[in-house]
């Protein structure tokens, strides 16, 4: 049997984990003194509220034991493991994963680990799991499977803003540089996930909402020619009106109901802040699990 793990980065609502078999890591959330889980101490709102109040928040890495402990378990179980981790370019999750993989290899040489650096963030690789899920009910074998997360890595594609971009500066996921031209007056940042580092990138920028709106439409046109034969993803911190009238916008432009609304949840949330919205589609499409449902 394969035992499909994923974190907290991923954004997968709890039922949806349950329903999939999705074993999520828990990652910590910190304010400098107290130490928060997510949907047990701490909810996403609350975490917003208090951001808009000065609070800096930060990430913690799933921990070496806990990635110990869950591996052997299914070790011992004769199961193989899947792992898809936050990018490693945004947290050093994947390296300690890896950490424990070569250690649990020196204790079982036949153990079957694979663990994949998404090289992506939230709803964009949880989609993936979810895919994998589907793929492992199916009885696909481990090398379809890890065929096709090759092949996800390389043609998905994250387009977002955010209001403002002091978060992402704060949380150390945005340079200096980028930070200051970004944040002039009125201007609406375009960013994107460097598809081989898994680093954020703001490669654009425009005035206003409605000028990113135009602009958005433009970018993923030139980047797919399947935006009508896909389930696209737009994802949203705390800005649902935006991200209802961006899937209307997408649905009337390429013809497409089939257009997913997830949230951003704390992790990443707390750097972003409420205001991120974000676009996630293929440009090369795979056949089989272009569309899927949750």
């Amino acid at each position: 049997m394969i035992k499909l793990f994923s974190d907290m980065g991923a954004d997968i609502p709890v039922e949806i984990a349950k329903k999939y078999k999705i074993q999520i890591f828990n990652m910590v959330v910190t304010d400098g003194e107290n130490e928060y889980i997510l949907n047990y101490d701490i909810d996403k709102y609350k975490l917003f509220e208090n951001m808009s109040k000065g609070v800096n928040y930060k990430t913690s890495q799933v921990s070496y034991k806990d990635f110990y402990d869950a591996f052997k378990d299914e070790i011992l179980a004769k199961n193989e493991i899947i792992y898809i981790s936050l990018s490693s370019g945004l947290s050093g999750t994947y390296n300690t994963a890896n950490m424990v993989k070569n250690d649990l290899l020196d204790e079982f040489p036949d153990a079957k680990i694979y663990v994949i650096d998404s090289l992506g963030a939230s709803f964009g690789y949880g989609a993936l799991a979810i895919k994998i899920s589907k793929m492992i009910e199916e009885n696909e074998s481990i090398e379809e499977i890890l065929k096709y997360i090759d092949f996800y890595k390389k043609h998905i594609n994250y387009i977002f803003t955010v209001d403002e971009l002091t978060y992402l500066y704060r949380g150390g996921r945005l340079n200096k540089a980028k930070f200051i031209i970004g944040n002039l007056l009125n201007i609406c940042p375009i960013l994107d996930i460097v598809k081989d580092t898994g680093k954020l990138n703001l490669f654009d920028k425009v005035r206003g909402h409605k000028a990113f709106k135009k602009k958005i439409i433009d970018i993923i046109k030139n980047k797919s020619e399947f935006l009508d034969k896909q389930t696209i993803i737009i994802l949203q911190g705390d800005c649902e009106d935006k991200a209802n009238d961006l899937k209307e916008l997408l649905m009337e432009e390429f013809d497409n109901k089939d257009i997913l609304i997830s949230g951003v949840d704390a992790v990443i949330g707390c750097h972003t802040g409420p205001t991120v919205l974000a676009i996630v589609f293929l440009d090369e499409l795979y056949g089989k699990y272009d569309k899927f449902e949750i």
